[in-house]
């Protein structure tokens, strides 16, 4: 069953926390190098950037979360494998949106051809890219509107489809270009489109998890 999104903040928000960020600007302007070498010198300790030039410290998962990120990141690179058209990234893979953020989604695919326009130093680094598909994996400690002013943003930047799986509400939340934003109340599966079209996410397993 799909419906719209209300515009109330859930009640197990509150068992979420805002993220901590750090302003720099203007006396401190972050380049590309400087910020992985920040993130190097801080490996325990997950960063991303808002297009504002703030960083942002992220708060770190428990196991169980872990283990739902690696499940989900399983089944779209199995897809993937099949079909060949593009690539999979973990959270531990940084891009930088065309309007300048820095993200690192739960689970990321580019296609192919967006991929091989970037430069091999390009590649290695930050790469400046916007992916085509983005899922957002919501902790204990993620607030559901953190997340959705996150797709929204994913979206601003021409994202083509990005989700948010919250198993602690077993919900998908659905963000598509052009189409307002849905949400799926415990299904047990959620099926791509556009680029991804044919790739289908089983959430039995990741549902159960929590409930």
């Amino acid at each position: 069953m799909s419906i719209a999104i209300p515009d109330t903040t859930y009640e197990t928000d509150l068992l979420g926390i805002e993220p901590t960020r750090i302003v720099l600007r203007p006396l401190l302007n972050l380049d590309d190098d400087q910020f992985l070498q920040l993130c190097a010198q801080n490996p325990e300790q997950p960063f991303e950037q808002n297009a504002q030039g703030e960083v942002i410290i992220v708060s770190p998962i428990g196991t169980n979360s872990g283990w739902m990120e690696s499940e989900i990141l399983y089944q779209l690179t199995s897809w993937n494998k099949q079909h060949e058209r593009g690539l999979v990234f973990s959270s531990s893979a940084l891009i930088r949106l065309p309007k300048g953020s820095i993200r690192s989604p739960d689970a990321t695919w580019v296609e192919k051809s967006r991929w091989d326009r970037l430069t091999i130093k390009q590649q290695k680094k930050i790469a400046p890219l916007c992916p085509n598909f983005v899922i957002e994996l919501r902790s204990e400690s993620d607030r559901v509107k953190t997340l959705q002013k996150k797709l929204e943003e994913y979206i601003v930047n021409g994202v083509e489809l990005g989700w948010i799986i919250d198993p602690i509400l077993s919900q998908v939340h659905i963000y598509e270009q052009g189409k307002p934003p849905q949400v799926l109340n415990k299904p047990v599966t959620v099926t791509g489109t556009g680029s991804i079209a044919g790739f289908e996410l089983d959430l039995k397993g990741i549902f159960s998890a929590t409930n």
